[in-house]
């Protein structure tokens, strides 16, 4: 966006000027360099805990670095130990995480309220960042989440995921790969390389040896390439369970058996009802696709759904035991 701002300014588009002394609060401000403009503008925040990555909290640097932005960087553990101090002193519990022997509960809620304190805090510093620096206004927050974790609801409920806007609220996971791949060469970002070449985590557990041992797609069940084809056929073919099932059939009829397709689709639409009351909450989305996660605003159907979708299971069901049955037979007739 800096560079585009900068082309419109050295092509002598005036009313992009005003826009952008406007903002930065400087009349006589004429925006050259990009990476000038956008330290002006954009701020960046590295919201380190005990769970996060040396790499994570470097690549983040290394990218505010190459773009220009203000960046701050920031332990949030004795914001979560304050808060889990109250907890245990009112119930007399302390919960740990699963690593560490506690339930599947205890590591849920423990994850949650790092991510919760990471919209506090977000907020907090998009309030009163600029007065620190004796400089005058206020940022907005941006939103982090993409559309397929959207509607899959892989986020917590008013957590970092919880912004003003967000920017790619609205662009599936495999093109936001793909834009990635084409900022690194269009904007000669090779920070943007490592974090292509990572693999997506929210850091949240405990590390191993230093190590990130909990990945997102590991904990979602499914790979992203998997929940952008979901999304699709969700969200614009309008699929349900059992239309979903007989497409992905012939979809992925050479890599899936009829029970493979069976499981991952049940497992999509079990995840996907069990988490759409939080699409009535989800951030506003620039939106660069052609459907939307917020449906609220969007999408009319009902927000609570039988998570276990028993009709539609059920014929998904009989449908694979006919496929079951007839497979061998099929081989039977082979010479």
């Amino acid at each position: 966006m800096c560079c585009q701002v900068c082309e419109a300014v050295r092509s002598g588009n005036e009313e992009v000027l005003a826009d952008v002394r406007t903002i930065v609060n400087q009349i006589s401000y004429t925006p050259q360099d990009p990476r000038d403009l956008c330290g002006r503008i954009l701020t960046t925040c590295y919201m380190a805990s005990k769970n996060s990555s040396q790499e994570t909290c470097t690549r983040a640097r290394e990218l505010a670095q190459q773009i220009g932005s203000h960046h701050i960087s920031l332990n949030i553990d004795p914001a979560v130990k304050a808060v889990m101090g109250i907890f245990s002193l009112v119930t007399g519990k302390s919960p740990l995480f699963a690593a560490h022997g506690g339930s599947s509960r205890e590591n849920l809620a423990l994850q949650n309220v790092q991510a919760r304190i990471r919209m506090v805090l977000a907020y907090l510093f998009a309030q009163l960042s600029l007065w620190s620096r004796g400089v005058h206004g206020g940022l907005l927050v941006l939103g982090s989440a993409n559309v397929d974790e959207s509607l899959l609801g892989y986020l917590t409920k008013y957590d970092c995921s919880s912004a003003d806007i967000n920017p790619i609220g609205g662009i599936s996971k495999t093109d936001l790969r793909a834009f990635v791949q084409f900022c690194i060469q269009r904007f000669q970002l090779p920070a943007l390389q490592s974090i292509l070449l990572a693999p997506a985590t929210a850091e949240l557990e405990p590390l191993a040896d230093g190590q990130v041992s909990q990945t997102d797609e590991e904990d979602m069940g499914m790979t992203y390439a998997e929940l952008s084809v979901y999304g699709k056929l969700r969200k614009v073919a309008k699929m349900g369970p059992y239309s979903m099932f007989c497409k992905l059939l012939g979809m992925w009829r050479h890599i899936c058996t009829p029970r493979q397709v069976a499981d991952k689709v049940k497992r999509f639409f079990s995840k996907y009802s069990m988490n759409r009351h939080k699409m009535t909450t989800l951030t506003p989305a620039y939106h660069a696709e052609n459907y939307s996660p917020e449906d609220n605003r969007f999408d009319l159907r009902p927000f609570l759904y039988n998570t276990s979708w028993p009709w539609q299971f059920r014929c998904i069901e009989n449908q694979v035991l006919q496929l079951e049955r007839a497979e061998p037979q099929s081989l039977d007739g082979v010479d």
